[in-house]
């Protein structure tokens, strides 16, 4: 009896999680995308990292993520290659106290060939 009311409990603990951290993941899917679309789009060797920005929150906005920062999309130089960063936390209230914390990074490369 016991062990079958803790079954449920854990049960509902993990489904509960799983419902409240689902949109993250999603949310992370169109911003992925977004990016994509912007290569597929333009040459992206040519782009400067305002364009990049602009580009990315315009879609953003249409797919209502409103709670993304431009300044999250970065470019770096490593090895004498660019890369467009796209990093970022988003912090999710579970129950009680206890929130988690979803760290997203991303990267895709600016020089590569369309």
């Amino acid at each position: 009896m016991y062990a079958s009311l803790l079954m449920l409990v854990l049960l509902g603990l993990f489904l509960t999680s799983a419902l409240k951290l689902a949109p993250s993941y999603m949310d992370n899917n169109v911003i992925t995308n977004a990016m994509e679309g912007v290569i597929a789009n333009n040459d992206l060797a040519q782009m400067n990292i305002n364009d990049i920005r602009q580009d990315v929150m315009k879609t953003l906005l249409l797919n209502n993520i409103r709670d993304f920062k431009a300044t999250n999309i970065q470019v770096v130089r490593e090895n004498g290659r660019d890369y467009v960063d796209i990093n970022y936390e988003s912090r999710v209230h579970l129950f009680y106290n206890i929130d988690a914390v979803l760290t997203f990074q991303n990267r895709f490369d600016k020089n590569a060939p369309r």
